[in-house]
Order: structure tokens, then sequence, then C-alpha cells
């Protein structure tokens, strides 16, 4: 029974120590949070301003980049499975469909070597790939 009274008297005192240590733990948290959000807002204050017309641009970008890569993928697997080690005529050559809202531009276009762009539908140049041997 003593043991036990003993104990009961000793649980307040349990109790306390580990209400200063979650009081120190969340005031440290609460530093911690508070440094990042300072972080985060100098971050977007550094950032340029850009919206949807930056976005629009960026996306329009990668997928002219995306069309070209995927064009050259085609040339270089059609030269590599030929006999002659020739890149394709236009007849043998079907654009990728990640072409498809863009212009493809035959620069310089030969057996041996080819360069090309990719445009919008404005004209302006978004990408441009030459084989190695290419101008």
């Amino acid at each position: 029974m003593r043991r036990a009274c003993v104990l009961l008297l000793l649980v307040p005192l349990l109790g306390g120590c580990q209400d200063r240590e979650a009081r120190a733990q969340n005031a440290e948290l609460t530093r911690r949070v508070e440094a990042l959000e300072r972080q985060l807002s100098a971050a977007q204050a550094a950032r340029p301003a850009g919206g949807p017309a930056d976005a629009a641009r960026v996306t329009t970008n990668a997928a002219a980049q995306n069309c070209a890569n995927n064009l050259t993928r085609e040339l270089e697997t059609f030269r590599q499975n030929s006999l002659d080690r020739a890149y394709p005529t236009a007849s043998q050559l079907d654009l990728p469909d990640a072409c498809v809202d863009h212009r493809v531009n035959w620069i310089a276009r030969s057996a041996g070597a080819y360069t090309f762009s990719v445009t919008d539908p404005t004209g302006r140049e978004l990408a441009r790939q030459s084989s190695q041997g290419g101008s």
C-alpha cells in the first residue's frame, strides 16, 4: 500500500517533466517552421514574375524539343537499320505523333546528313537538330 502511495505521488512529477519536454519540442518546431516560412517568402520574392504566359511558353518549347528528339530518334533508327546506312527520304518517313502541332522545316537533307528545325504555327523556331555529319 505504501509503495502504491509513493508511486501515485511521483505521477504528477513525471507528468510535469513530460510537459516541459513537450513545450520545449513545440517551441523548437515553431522556430523551425518560422525559419522555413521566412526562407519560402525570400525564395518567392526572388523568383522572377511569371505566370500562365511563361508556363505556356515553357510547355510549347518543351513540346517542340520533344518533337525534335522523337524525329531524330526515328531518323537514326532508320539509318541504323538500313543496308546502305542512309537516312530516309521524305516518302519513307512518317513524322512522329509528337510533331502534330509543329512544323518541321528541313534545312538540309540528304542520304548522309540532315538538319531540321521545329517551329510553331507563326514560324518561330523552337528547336533545331542536326546529324553529326550535318551542317
